[in-house]
């Protein structure tokens, strides 16, 4: 059944609107951020309106979010209204269209799709919908606001991690435009208090999205790399950024013959092209982990040098294993390809340890680091000045330490130097 119709009329807030109000007219609570982001003397004023069907629009800054939610979902939803009931009111502002009033969506666009859904069968119960209509003239970006808004708050996690990436990095960008005007920091902690999603995981999406430039974000996008190999990528310089990304590039699109079928697993070709991959990445990891720029240069000219190496055998592979599914029989196909994985598994046995003898130690890796900062503590004047207004158990103390790293040291440089 239809949701009740209350008659309310138009309300005029005198000053700013209660939570309670604004959580009223966004079902979905996205009122609560959305009153904390109005200037103190914004006026709200809203209608609760009986409107067909027909004449209300999807909202087009609805289409990152529409992404997320197959016909089934909607089915689902829409069986589940049917069932129970409209729980909560659509959002809806009014526009002009050819002459003609109609509305669109700032909330509620799954529940419109299930109720269009429901009418296509039939059930002409939803040709008339109860909806609140906000009648105050807002921005643009303010309507984009309650929109991001509410879908941060509602929709969780997100299943899918670009989508949610992209949406973070775009309410953050609304927040620091009129008349919100809030710094970066404001608006990523504003995104934090509005939406589900870990507050670590939303400083990463930020990140990633708003430094990730070009080809890398495509690549990222296509679930070809993921976000953590990403972020390492980002320590790159730009140049060398390029390098990386067109080297996934012609990686991606390397034809390896793949079996459609949902029951067919990897190929041969396939095993060999995401070994080349890890290997890539490994040896881009331990670059970045060098102690000097010139050991830092010399371990990506390295794992450069080995992916075109690799990329040249893995081309010539996936070639050969075309020429032969094409002329072959399937049992000498599948027999071909259990061969080629058994060689195939040798292969990465083999790259894992090549890679493994290219990277540097775990003293070369953490050692740097440590002496760059005693050195740093060394040559400050400002800390022999503190020393004296420290107390002696706290000197000591400091001594202590550092006689520990000093007696480890020696214990590791021995066994070191033991090894014929």
């Amino acid at each position: 059944m239809a949701m009740k119709k209350r008659t309310k009329g138009n309300i005029t807030a005198p000053s700013l609107p209660g939570k309670d109000m604004l959580a009223e007219v966004n079902n979905n609570e996205a009122g609560n951020i959305y009153n904390s982001l109005f200037a103190k003397n914004r006026k709200v004023e809203y209608d609760n309106k009986d409107i067909a069907l027909v004449n209300i629009r999807t909202n087009p800054d609805n289409q990152i979010f529409r992404a997320m939610d197959d016909d089934e979902d909607i089915r689902i939803l829409a069986e589940d209204i049917k069932r129970n009931g409209l729980m909560h009111n659509l959002v809806v502002f009014p526009e002009q269209e050819e002459g003609s009033a109609v509305y669109v969506l700032l909330s509620g666009e799954r529940r419109f799709r299930a109720l269009n859904y429901l009418q296509e069968k039939g059930d002409a119960t939803w040709n008339i919908v109860n909806c609140n209509v906000v009648t105050t003239p807002l921005t643009e970006n303010e309507k984009k606001v309650l929109l991001y808004s509410a879908n941060l708050q509602v929709r969780g996690g997100f299943s899918d991690e670009a989508i949610r990436r992209q949406a973070i990095a775009e309410f953050i960008t609304c927040l620091q435009r009129e008349p919100y005007n809030m710094s970066r920091e404001e608006a990523l902690n504003a995104t934090k208090s509005v939406s589900t999603v870990n507050p670590r995981t939303i400083e990463r999406d930020a990140r990633i999205e708003e430094k990730l430039k070009g080809k890398l974000k495509t690549l990222l996008n296509d679930k070809f790399l993921t976000r953590s190999e990403c972020e390492t990528y980002l320590r790159f310089e730009a140049d060398k950024q390029d390098e990386i990304a067109n080297r996934f590039e012609k990686l991606q699109a390397v034809d390896c013959h793949s079996d459609d079928a949902e029951s067919a697993g990897k190929n041969y070709v396939e095993v060999l092209r995401d070994t080349l991959h890890d290997a890539f990445r490994e040896l881009l990891y331990d670059a970045q982990r060098q102690g000097t720029t010139k050991e830092y240069e010399a371990a990506y000219e390295k794992a450069i040098g080995y992916f075109d190496d690799g990329l040249a055998d893995l081309s010539a592979k996936a070639d050969e294993y075309g020429r032969v599914k094409a002329s072959s029989k399937p049992e000498e196909i599948s027999a071909i390809n259990y061969e080629g994985k058994k060689e195939a598994a040798k292969d990465r046995v083999r790259k894992e340890h090549e890679v493994t003898e290219t990277k540097s130690s775990v003293i070369q890796k953490n050692v740097p680091q440590m002496v760059k900062k005693l050195n740093k503590t060394y040559s400050s004047k400002a800390f022999v000045k503190a020393l004296k207004g420290v107390s002696k158990e706290s000197r000591d103390a400091d001594v202590a330490a550092l006689n520990e790293i000093i007696e480890i040291s020696t214990k590791l440089k021995n066994i070191i130097e033991a090894i014929e």
